[in-house]
């Protein structure tokens, strides 16, 4: 998967994160409740720790960046007039919702990194 189909993965699983979360939670934003910032972490930190897996971390990291800009896209697009004008400080606050995947998919491209080490390692010279 390019890095362009990553961010659009990202931006896919961000706006379904927030919407997810507010079926969930009841509230519109997910840092409003304990179940709709859950909901958010569900769905981006899986898809990063994957990404950071098997594409590396830069991969991990495009797809949070998308994370966060379908996050922010979702609110901007089904929010009310209210969301819109508080639309920075949104920005802000979602940052919030994107430690947990980015150290996710951290976690996910060091893990790849170790595996591939130690295959290596243990090769035996032909």
């Amino acid at each position: 998967m390019s890095h362009l189909a990553t961010m659009f993965a990202g931006i896919t699983l961000g706006a379904f994160g927030w919407g997810i979360s507010h079926w969930v939670s009841g509230q519109f934003e997910p840092l409003d409740s304990g179940a709709g910032f859950l909901a958010t972490q569900i769905v981006l930190a899986p898809a990063a720790a994957i990404a950071g897996y098997r594409k590396g971390i830069a991969a991990s990291f495009v797809l949070v960046v998308g994370g966060y800009i379908g996050l922010n896209g979702y609110a901007y697009v089904f929010g009310g007039s209210e969301s819109r004008v508080w639309a920075m400080r949104g920005a802000i606050s979602t940052l919030l919702l994107i430690i947990v995947p980015a150290v996710a998919g951290l976690l996910g491209g060091v893990a790849k990194r170790l595996v591939t080490r130690f295959r290596r390692g243990n090769e035996t010279p032909s």
